[in-house]
């Protein structure tokens, strides 16, 4: 009699396995070559502020002239940035202000600071982590 039951088990056992293995089979199979990148808060709220109107601080300018660095490179830098949350302010003040890395296509770390206002991006400074910051900016 025991040995019975312990048949039944193993057949249900492997009879559920194969049903799992099928399952990720057709799992991989839809949605495998698809390209998803995990999305946090920060990075949400950074695509968020890629697609609104920028605008440049007279210091952020400065900084971008003096080291290289123009306004596609920081969109591109805040599409695949990281927030980083220690030098943020809040999600939920009024104006937050957003301090993120990024890289460019072409190599280059930027440091960003941003404030989100009410459909516009305002990028208060730029830098270039991998250059010496020599810009007497104001």
């Amino acid at each position: 009699m025991q040995k019975k039951g312990n048949s039944d088990l193993w057949r249900r056992v492997r009879l559920y396995m194969v049903g799992v293995i099928i399952g990720l089979i057709g799992v991989y199979f839809f949605f495998g070559n698809r390209d998803y990148k995990v999305l946090t808060p920060g990075m949400l709220k950074l695509d968020q502020l890629a697609g609104q109107t920028m605008q440049y601080s007279d210091t952020a300018r400065c900084e971008m002239k003096c080291q290289g660095v123009d306004s596609v490179e920081v969109r591109q830098a805040m599409l695949v940035g990281k927030v980083n949350s220690k030098k943020s302010q809040d999600f939920n003040v009024h104006h937050p202000l957003f301090n993120f890395n990024g890289t460019t296509p072409k190599g280059k770390q930027l440091n960003v600071i941003c404030m989100q206002l009410d459909s516009i991006t305002r990028i208060i400074y730029v830098h270039d982590v991998a250059k010496k910051d020599t810009c007497k900016c104001p």
